[in-house]
């Protein structure tokens, strides 16, 4: 039996949003590269540049709501080739839709090196998947499971 994708509950703004980027993506300017001290290249992955970023500065400078990490299929300001993963579990103060819903020791923990490399996995096998034309959710769920079965982490939720 095949695993059935869960039915997206979220308000349907996202999936238009997520359409969008994904539908321009194509089009992005391949000359356009944001570069500065926020960050820091970790290493080349199945094609990817992976990035380690300051996700607070991105969030300030970028995009309000940039989680754990991100690609080019998805965030605009981010190159079809780069992946991007912040240095530190996304909190921005209390009622921020920024803030992550792992289970941390503490506000603003670093990201272990196996959670780090659980996400990269995660927004490849994610970018990979809308490049083939799935829909953000569906690539979103995919790449869930890859994380799962990847035994970096128990639980992708979890970074303790």
């Amino acid at each position: 039996m095949k695993n059935k994708i869960p039915h997206d509950l979220r308000n349907n703004l996202w999936a238009a949003m997520e359409k969008e980027a994904q539908k321009n993506a194509r089009m992005k300017d391949k000359l356009f590269i944001l570069s500065g001290p926020w960050k820091k290249f970790v290493r080349k992955t199945n094609g990817y540049k992976v990035y380690r970023v300051n996700g607070s500065w991105v969030r300030h400078n970028l995009l309000f709501y940039f989680g754990h990490g991100g690609h080019g299929m998805v965030h605009e300001f981010i190159p079809l080739n780069e992946i991007w993963i912040s240095t530190h579990h996304p909190h921005e103060g209390k009622g921020s839709i920024a803030n992550c819903a792992c289970k941390l020791r503490r506000k603003g923990q670093k990201m272990s090196l196996n959670y780090f490399n659980s996400t990269a996995l995660h927004e490849i096998t994610e970018c990979n998947q809308m490049k083939k034309g799935k829909i953000y959710w569906a690539a979103h769920n995919i790449a869930l499971k890859a994380e799962r079965n990847s035994g970096l982490l128990k639980n992708p939720y979890s970074d303790l």
